[in-house]
């Protein structure tokens, strides 16, 4: 298998996805181009390059946030800070059944890490929000070093710092 990672567009095979999840589903089936045109964030696609339907295995969805500060765990808030700080979000993160349990949710979620990173140098940005939408995603989160916000157990949170240091390849 050879993963390529590409914006989603009008070509994208995303119809026959299902990740388990309708919210999901219905998301990049019929939400992700239109946001994306309107640009509310970006959506990227992970493919078998191999696959001549280049069948959409997985995806997350990018867009720029803020947090404030009064929201942060304590070991967030050392040296001045702006209030609210500027972020990445991830919004949505998904992979189709068919691909689940082969290591893909965690090739797909650095690539995204390292899409913040890399965008972090260009235009700022110092923390990651992850919207989880349950405890065990929640779970896979925190097995990156994510820690919850204190008003939101299923909003994430980390500092580019951090990504930079155990992530950047």
């Amino acid at each position: 298998m050879q993963l390529e990672f590409a914006l989603l567009d009008e070509e994208s095979n995303i119809q026959s996805f299902d990740c388990g999840e309708d919210q999901l589903n219905y998301y990049l089936t019929d939400l992700a181009l239109l946001f994306q045109r309107r640009r509310f964030g970006v959506t990227i696609i992970m493919f078998d390059k191999n696959d001549s339907k280049k069948k959409v295995m997985g995806f997350y969805t990018l867009c720029p946030a803020s947090v404030q500060l009064d929201s942060l765990p304590e070991k967030f808030l050392k040296g001045p800070k702006p209030n609210p700080i500027p972020a990445f979000r991830i919004c949505r993160l998904a992979i189709d059944k068919h691909f689940q349990g082969k290591g893909l949710g965690q090739l797909i979620f650095i690539h995204a890490l390292q899409k913040c990173l890399d965008q972090s140098s260009q235009i700022g940005g110092s923390i990651i929000i992850i919207d989880a939408k349950h405890e065990k995603a929640k779970s896979f989160y925190e097995r990156f070093g994510f820690i919850s916000l204190l008003n939101n157990p299923l909003i994430l949170v980390q500092t580019i710092k951090y990504i930079q240091l155990h992530f950047n390849s």
